[in-house]
């Protein structure tokens, strides 16, 4: 039974590290006037050189073109409209991918104490290994060229998850970053 009882916690802790929930933060610049930002261009971040197979997962095309898709869409539904020749601000991403590692001993085991001994059982260990992604967009002022808001999303990446999947997730998880731009 004590055994049935581990396993089953453990098969909970993994469904619930697979299913784990984004976090999502903010950072800006308290007297940046946000009231005065109406109009928007992309800023054209410069591209990493190196090669290997992290930088070029980091390099996606098709991400690209999904996470301006849904920075645009967030930023329209808000109100803001794109101006390529006289910008309020600029918009600019950076991403990444870690590989992460997550130890969790289960077991527990009692040694003696004064006369009295307890009993032991052997410790379990699970090891979870999983890729962690984080997205940031900043909000750059056109005029002072300063970093006026960002906003920073990680969560963890399925790499065997349909695209459709991943998609989704993304557009989640920039909608739930830009509703907090602009900050009240």
């Amino acid at each position: 039974m004590k055994r049935f009882v581990i396993t089953l916690l453990a098969v909970l802790a993994l469904a619930a590290l697979g299913c784990s929930s984004i976090s999502v933060k903010q950072d800006y610049d308290k007297d940046a006037n946000f009231a005065a930002l109406k109009t928007y261009d992309w800023m054209h971040a410069p591209t990493t050189a190196v090669g290997n197979v992290k930088a070029a997962l980091e390099r996606n095309t098709l991400l690209d073109k999904r996470i301006r898709t849904n920075v645009n869409e967030e930023l329209a539904a808000k109100g803001y409209q794109v101006d390529e020749a006289n910008p309020d601000f600029y918009v600019v991403y950076h991403t990444g991918i870690e590989d992460k590692v997550n130890v969790t001993d289960w077991g527990y085991s009692y040694a003696g104490y004064g006369h009295y001994y307890g009993w032991g059982a052997p410790n379990s260990i699970d090891v979870y290994q999983y890729k962690e992604g984080t997205l940031i967009i900043d909000v750059i002022d056109a005029k002072t060229k300063q970093l006026a808001w960002r906003g920073f999303v990680t969560g963890t990446i399925n790499p065997d998850a349909k695209p459709e999947q991943r998609e989704k997730k993304l557009k989640d998880a920039i909608a739930r970053m830009m509703a907090q731009f602009p900050p009240k």
